[in-house]
């Protein structure tokens, strides 16, 4: 009793949060699994138990959407953590208010809402008067639709996602790379080791907990994709960039299918969480240092 007591004004001080996040994130998915069940319209809801499982399988237009967030995910994680790892090599053998200036310089996107990067990079992007084309015609190239062409339209959000949003995989490898003992580093040195072999052979081993935690975090975030897709492209041209989260946007507030909606976003939480396990299981390590 003695112990509750003591300890109670820390649970009193957590309280609230576990309020706010229970109030915020599993409500609504209790709420969305029970809607899953369920057909919505203004007229009241009825349930209908499997059928709108049975419609988001049998939908083209659904697995070809998981297509394209499952490519959006593989190219934007692996092509982002290498841009954050090679911005990491080269800030940390700078002395620290150097490295503060970097950081701040490359974080700086990410603070930027979404919709203001969106907008810059729509004109980056026009057909007649963007950056990109204006680039293009220096070296004798044509204009390319960026946002129209079908077989472009995804590369260009993907360029733009990786350009803009590696802020903060960047701050948190550095501060890993800092952290990494400094006697191992002189040891390899001592051995002969050359900066690859260094890179190679002491760093990224002992970055390994942290990639762990960035492939994982950031291949959650990537399947969730939705606003650059909605300000870029709408989904189009083509249904080229609806992906799933753009999917049950559409459905449930363009369609007002809550039921089909509310099941497609089960489905994407038991495939995002069965991804992360196995990320975890796969790249997970007991490495401490």
């Amino acid at each position: 009793m003695h112990r509750l007591r003591n300890v109670m004004p820390a649970y009193l001080f957590l309280l609230p949060s576990c309020l706010l996040f229970a109030a915020f994130m599993y409500a609504p998915i209790v709420k969305g699994l029970q809607m899953s069940f369920q057909s919505w319209t203004f007229d009241g809801h009825e349930w209908v138990g499997l059928d709108n499982f049975r419609k988001v399988f049998g939908d083209p237009v659904f697995w070809r959407s998981m297509r394209v967030t499952v490519l959006f995910t593989v190219v934007t994680v692996a092509a982002g953590l290498f841009v954050s790892l090679l911005a990491a090599f080269m800030i940390d053998p700078f002395r620290e208010k150097v490295q503060t200036f970097f950081k701040a310089a490359l974080y700086l996107p990410s603070v930027a809402p979404i919709v203001i990067v969106s907008i810059l990079w729509i004109w980056m992007y026009h057909p007649a008067f963007g950056l990109f084309n204006y680039l293009l015609g220096k070296v004798g190239l044509g204009p390319v639709l960026w946002l129209g062409d079908p077989g472009v339209a995804l590369v260009s959000i993907m360029l733009m996602t990786v350009a803009v949003s590696q802020g903060s995989n960047i701050l948190i490898l550095v501060t890993a790379l800092g952290g990494i003992p400094k006697d191992y580093q002189e040891a390899g040195r001592i051995d002969g080791a050359g900066i690859w072999q260094e890179i190679v052979r002491i760093k990224l081993p002992m970055l390994k907990p942290t990639l762990t935690y960035l492939i994982v975090v950031n291949t959650v975030a990537s399947f969730q994709v939705f606003a650059p897709v909605y300000m870029l492209t709408s989904g189009g041209p083509d249904r080229a960039t609806t992906t799933i989260g753009f999917l049950i946007y559409e459905n449930a507030f363009k369609n007002f299918d809550f039921g089909v909606a509310s099941a497609q976003s089960i489905v994407l939480l038991i495939v995002v969480m069965a991804i992360a396990v196995v990320q975890f299981r796969l790249l997970a390590s007991d490495l401490e240092y």
